[in-house]
């Protein structure tokens, strides 16, 4: 006869793949967040953190002219993101049409 243990739900869901993809977006929206006090007040609504991998950091843009805005001005954004993210070498803008300012 099987032998059925009783589990704790709380100890099975931290373990979960669904627990780490709730994590990373919780990390993402606070990243998000610190990133939008460091950036100019200009752009602000106009574009989100998507992923910070491998030392580079994605942002998603609204459309194509707030895209070359940002990238007119990488330089001195990616020396203020340094400031709390010394690790991030390098922005990506992708530019997604479906964006919905939060």
């Amino acid at each position: 006869m099987k032998k059925n243990t009783t589990r704790n739900i709380g100890e099975l869901l931290q373990n979960s793949s669904l627990a780490k993809i709730v994590q990373r977006a919780n990390e993402l929206n606070m990243l998000n967040h610190n990133i939008q006090q460091l950036l100019p007040s200009q752009y602000r609504g106009l574009y989100r953190i998507v992923n910070l991998y491998d030392n580079l950091l994605v942002f998603e843009v609204q459309n194509a002219t707030v895209r070359q805005g940002l990238l007119l001005q990488q330089a001195h954004l990616l020396k203020c993101i340094q400031t709390d993210l010394p690790q991030v070498s390098e922005l990506q803008f992708k530019v997604n049409p479906d964006f919905k300012p939060v």
